[in-house]
């Protein structure tokens, strides 16, 4: 589960940035108890909302976390070998526009190799400073008991690795020089793999944190009609589009090879390497009920899907997969705007699906920005699941919770103190009127 991420110095973020899903002790645990999952002796929120004003940094958060799950695992191939990191600093400044960004992410594994430690779970805290041209700064530490241990840091490409990180030595000392753009936490998965027994469980944690706001913006169906073809699998994503009220009974996937000649030779040579053509190859027929004059059901009739139905009905199955996914799996999600397009009512149910014990038993998490003010409420949220953005006169945003507000109570509205500008959170408009009248 993510414990803390914080970046600085990417995109709108100047300054240090940090979103922690480790519960407040100053709220009582009783306070939406299935929002939290203790382990080690942490209480940890199974999910967090950002909200603020257009602008002002809400979707360059999300970014930065995509990032950098995604700078992980894209490092160390060989597409990347000359070219310039994609990483965009604070540009608005002249003291922070040349300098390198900084991730850093802590997050608790389950642990079952008590060669590692007897502990039940081991706490990672893994990060990297990068510029354009080269990774400045790298480490790792892991606390296997209740003290942190270092096992390896790195300063442009001199790495020290401890004693405990064994891994980290040998690889270290077989590659010598490598790739300044390189992560050597990447390096070491793609030498060592299965032979890497703590970067195993970071890489692993990794492939659970997934950024699905492409995803939802796109109507990126493929992923949720592929998780389809599994017959248990398709019938609770019909049972959700029956209980969304999409009038939807039933969808069939049919393969369409045309559709991959709209796509380059090198994309297409890619999505074969991935396994992944049949996500671009496919086409879905959804079924709706045909009734006679009487109100009778007569039979059913097909439609496109990607043609007749509602954006909010794309955008809502096009989640709806990965969200199901994520919590039989454990995993993390984050996603920008993920209201957009779908009812408040729908998106209130989705957001509570992961503060729930009885259906979030695998401990998956959720972070989303949102505008829809609906769930920034004590029904949904607790304060310490609350952020919010703001940006100065300079074009640097800030990321805040709403425990730094000592005076705000746990059974405030939050909501309509929210849009009354009590926490500084949202746009202060001028006299649209006067853009269509003469002085």
């Amino acid at each position: 589960m993510l414990l803390e991420f914080q970046v600085e110095n990417y995109l709108s973020f100047k300054e240090l940035a940090k979103l922690s899903m480790i519960a407040s002790s100053s709220i009582s645990k009783k306070n939406l108890q299935d929002s939290i999952v203790t382990l080690n002796k942490t209480n940890i929120l199974t999910s967090a909302a950002i909200f603020g004003a257009n602008a002002s940094g809400k979707s360059n958060f999300i970014a930065a976390i995509g990032f950098m799950g995604e700078y992980v695992f894209n490092s160390a191939k060989e597409s990347t070998y000359g070219k310039d990191i994609e990483v965009q600093s604070f540009k608005l400044s002249e003291e922070t526009k040349n300098e390198p960004s900084s991730f850093e992410i802590t997050f608790i594994v389950p642990n079952d190799n008590e060669k590692l430690s007897a502990n039940k779970h081991i706490i990672f805290r893994y990060g990297f400073q990068i510029s354009k041209k080269r990774v400045e700064a790298e480490w790792l530490f892991a606390r296997f008991t209740t003290s942190e241990s270092t096992l390896f840091t790195r300063i442009g490409n001199e790495i020290i690795n401890r004693d405990k990180f064994k891994e980290g030595k040998q690889v270290y000392k077989s590659v010598g020089d490598f790739n300044k753009t390189t992560l050597f936490l990447s390096l070491i998965a793609n030498i060592k793999g299965e032979n890497a027994p703590l970067t195993g469980l970071v890489m692993n944690w990794f492939s659970s944190l997934r950024d699905i706001t492409s995803i939802a913006d796109n109507n990126f169906l493929a992923i949720t009609a592929d998780l389809m073809e599994e017959p248990n699998q398709k019938e609770e994503i019909l049972k959700a589009l029956s209980f969304a009220d999409m009038g939807i009974e039933d969808i069939t996937i049919n393969e369409n090879r045309e559709k991959l000649d709209n796509f380059s030779s090198e994309f297409k040579k890619d999505i074969k390497d991935k396994g992944i053509e049949n996500w671009f190859s496919m086409t879905l027929d959804t079924y709706h009920s045909v009734y006679n004059s009487n109100k009778e059901k007569v039979g059913k009739t097909s439609f496109n899907f990607t043609e007749h139905e509602s954006d909010g009905t794309k955008k809502f199955f096009a989640l709806i997969g990965p969200i199901l996914a994520a919590l039989h799996e454990g995993m993390i999600l984050v996603v920008d705007e993920m209201d957009a397009r779908l009812h408040p009512n729908l998106f209130l149910v989705l957001v509570s699906l992961f503060n729930s014990k009885k259906i979030n038993n695998n401990n998956a998490q959720l972070i989303f920005a949102t505008h829809n003010t609906l769930v920034m409420n004590k029904r949904y949220l607790r304060r310490d699941q609350i952020y919010l953005t703001r940006k100065d006169k300079y074009g640097a945003s800030e990321l805040y919770s709403l425990l730094d507000y000592k005076t705000v109570r746990n059974d405030a509205t939050f909501n309509k103190d929210y849009l009354m500008g009590k926490y500084d959170a949202v746009p202060y408009l001028g006299n649209f009127e006067s853009i269509f009248t003469e002085d």
